[in-house]
């Protein structure tokens, strides 16, 4: 058994996977429901559970008749449940703030807790606000349970406190009353705030807000060490972002060093911008007093990089273009907003081939990158150099097949098959590991972009989560992050899909770290889903993952003549 891999587990979910391996020619039953067994032994399926504790067997019965079962026991937790009346009780499960908080003048306090229902109750600011009232939801807005408090509050320009907790009561008279504070902390520091800071560590990036999930919070974009941003507020240890007038955004507290209370807000003129070419690339590079936070965005109809520089005036009087800039048709700037600062590169190609920002000083220099050379058109492959990632490895062991199989092992035994393969037709190679170890996500990358790859392609195998019949979901997709490099992840999906696997889809926006590089073309390949017997069954073939590692290196091939 792979899963359940215990035999006592605690859920809140109505089902739960269950996947394992026998004898092939064996009968599973899993509920007393025969499920499919493939040639490898490998079978899947899914509890259904009901009541607080149940207890599920899978039986495996052999071709003499003889057979095995394998109980297991779902407890699952215990419902959500209105507080007696009665007895005053403040419950801290769902109370809010949960996390620290740094508000100014303008924010929102939002305020809850759980508790004896139909009394009345307040919350305290200390130094700031005391008894300020809450209002009780009704069980349908709060998901049927009564006795759940809210409550606001709007920060004024001359509040301030400084890492208090929220106080809490609940009177049922003056005689009966409960108190009780949040764990979180609460700072107004309207003096303080907003504050200027400097941006430090390394691969600094920005998020579009608080939500976060396995791949991280979505993020708008990577910022160059020493540029200057300013800090509005901070909730847990994510600090608030002024970009511009209309857009604020997320950073990690490990990228961001606090200026002194007193340093000028980061602002910002431009100078001339030229645009110039080298034997590789064309540069352009604007001129800027300050170091500032940007973004960039790839678009496709028509092709063009898009750069914002946040708190930058325009003063550009001039733009100088060269001869020498090959695939640059024009650029042009805009004040989208007061300040807000819009660089517009046209490109002459009809794929983007990669681009890198960084700060020369305080100038800001964008890096084009040209389309590759194709010194042979029955080769195309040849002479360019493509990065192979082969997906987890080390302690990451990634998904577990039915078998036992490792997702590590597998992305790398088919990266190490394209590897070969691309070999032979003439690339140089990259491969971003070559054992069973698991570099970092930063160290992958820069090794890729240092090691001036052309294409990145990252070998990975699927897998359902543990709620789902392994058994109903399978098939090949890829994924993608910008729509530049879209066309790249369609071409590799329609090849894949010659192989017989089912269709999954293109994915794009994907916030997985090897799509986030604007320097290069990427694409992420998840061949097929590891949890499904017979998906698996096929990863586990190694003439399957030969003729699929063509199909990945043809889709290249078609990538390099089609796009460039």
């Amino acid at each position: 058994m792979i899963v359940p891999g215990r035999d006592t587990i605690r859920t809140a979910t109505p089902r739960y996977r269950v996947s394992g391996s026998t004898l092939p020619g064996a009968r599973v039953f899993i509920q007393d429901k025969e499920a499919v067994v493939v040639r490898t032994g490998a079978f899947g399926g899914a509890f259904t559970l009901a009541g607080d504790t149940s207890v599920q067997r899978v039986l495996v019965v052999g071709p003499a008749g003889d057979s095995l079962a394998r109980d297991f026991v779902f407890v699952r937790p215990e419902r959500l449940k209105t507080s007696p009346r009665d007895t005053l009780v403040i419950d801290s499960q769902m109370m809010r703030p949960s996390e620290d908080l740094w508000l100014t003048a303008g924010d929102v306090l939002e305020v809850r807790f759980k508790g004896s229902p139909g009394w009345k109750a307040t919350f305290s600011i200390p130094d700031v606000e005391s008894g300020l009232p809450m209002r009780e939801l009704s069980p349908r807005e709060a998901g049927g349970v009564s006795g759940v408090y809210v409550g606001r509050y709007v920060v004024q320009p001359d509040d301030a406190t400084s890492g208090t907790p929220i106080e809490f009561k609940l009177r049922r008279s003056f005689f009966s009353r409960l108190s009780a504070e949040s764990r979180a902390k609460v700072w107004i520091t309207s003096d303080s705030l907003p504050r200027t800071a400097e941006v430090v560590g390394r691969k600094p990036f920005l998020n579009v807000g608080l939500g976060s999930d396995r791949l991280g919070g979505a993020k708008l974009g990577y910022l160059q060490p020493g540029a200057l941003i300013r800090v509005t507020g901070r909730v847990d240890d994510q600090y608030r972002v002024r970009l511009s007038g209309s857009m604020q955004a997320w950073i990690p507290q490990e990228y961001v060093r606090l200026l002194p209370p007193d340093a000028p807000a980061p602002a910002s003129l431009t100078g001339s911008i030229s645009v110039t070419g080298t034997d590789s690339e064309d540069v352009v590079i604007v001129g800027l007093s300050s170091k500032m936070a940007y973004t960039s965005d790839l678009q496709t109809d028509p092709l063009a990089i898009v750069v914002d520089v946040y708190g930058a005036t325009s003063n550009t009087n001039w733009i100088t273009h060269h001869l020498s800039a090959q695939e640059i048709s024009s650029v042009r700037w805009n004040q989208v907003e007061a300040d807000r600062y819009r660089l517009t590169i046209a490109l002459n190609h009809r794929q983007h081939w990669g681009h890198d920002i960084e700060y020369l000083g305080s100038s800001l220099r964008i890096r084009v990158r040209r389309p590759p050379q194709v010194a042979d058109p029955a080769r195309p492959l040849s002479g360019l150099t493509i990065a192979v990632d082969a997906g987890h490895g080390g302690s990451n062991r990634g998904a577990l097949g039915s078998t036992g199989v490792e997702e590590a092992v597998m992305n790398l035994a088919m990266a190490q098959q394209l590897d070969s393969i691309l070999t032979a037709r003439g690339a140089r190679t990259i491969m971003t590991r070559t054992s069973d170890d698991n570099p970092g996500m930063l160290d992958r990358a820069d090794k890729v972009v240092s090691g001036g790859a052309h294409i990145l392609v990252s070998i990975h195998c699927n897998s359902t989560g543990e709620t789902s019949d392994p058994t109903t979901v399978a098939g090949t997709s890829t994924y993608y992050r910008y729509d530049g490099f879209k066309a790249l992840a369609d071409i590799l999906y329609e090849r894949l899909l010659t192989l017989g696997l089912k269709p999954w889809g293109v994915t794009g926006s994907f916030n997985f770290s090897l799509n986030g590089p604007t320097q290069l073309p990427n694409a992420l390949v998840e061949t097929g889903f590891l949890s499904n017997p017979e998906d698996e069954m096929l990863i586990l073939d190694p003439d399957f993952r030969r003729r699929l590692a063509e199909q990945v290196a043809d889709g290249l091939e078609r990538f390099v003549k089609e796009r460039r």
